[in-house]
């Protein structure tokens, strides 16, 4: 599996939104499979930096949204000093799982079926409110083939729309100009803004 972090241009510094470039994840995923064939899965990182103090409201909506993803692997981030992994979303709450959690690794084979799982579960349901996380995380989204990446890129150009100028990050083709967005076989376009590096929400 690849893995390709975002960010908004080829070093990283570029203010605003973060864009995921459609070449780059290709380049990538060709580059993890050593030129042997064009596609492979792969995992996708969004770091963000949503507000000062604590998460702006405006990019609540699209956080939530995010969970809708098929693709959604969910949210690293929490409290400050207290790194989370948020799963799930209900109402105005992330439930998370607390990586620093030390658990018994159970290996699951045909040979071991009747192992003991239950460190794959916890006791008591963990959750922080979504207004109070630190405005500093990464989204996380996988997927596995051409396809469901061109579904991801589909429904991320659309939360980009619908976000009433505050993306949380929106999609190009490639890094030239008025190349924005990706379409559903020509019929879905794009409705990016061209010039979201003039400004950041915090």
């Amino acid at each position: 599996m690849a893995v390709h972090i975002v960010s908004g241009s080829e070093d990283g510094e570029r203010g605003g939104a973060p864009i995921l470039c459609i070449e780059d994840v290709t380049k990538t995923c060709l580059e993890y499979s050593k030129g042997e064939t064009e596609w492979t899965s792969v995992l996708l990182f969004v770091p963000l930096v949503l507000g000062l103090d604590k998460v702006n409201p405006r990019y609540i909506p699209s956080l939530l949204a995010t969970f809708t993803f098929p693709q959604s692997l969910g949210i690293l981030g929490g409290k400050p000093g207290a790194s989370t992994y948020i799963v799930g979303v209900q109402e105005d709450k992330g439930f998370y799982l607390d990586p620093h959690d030390v658990l018994q690794v159970v290996t699951v084979n045909k040979e071991t079926q009747d192992v003991d799982t239950s460190s794959y579960h916890c006791n008591t349901v963990r959750y922080v409110p979504l207004e109070s996380l630190d405005p500093s995380l990464a989204l996380g989204f996988y997927c596995r083939d051409k396809d469901d990446f061109d579904d991801f890129c589909i429904r991320a150009t659309k939360l980009a729309g619908d976000s009433n100028g505050a993306p949380l990050f929106t999609v190009t083709k490639s890094h030239r100009t008025g190349d924005r967005g990706i379409a559903e076989t020509s019929t879905v376009t794009c409705t990016c803004e061209e010039h979201e590096d003039e400004w950041q929400l915090l």
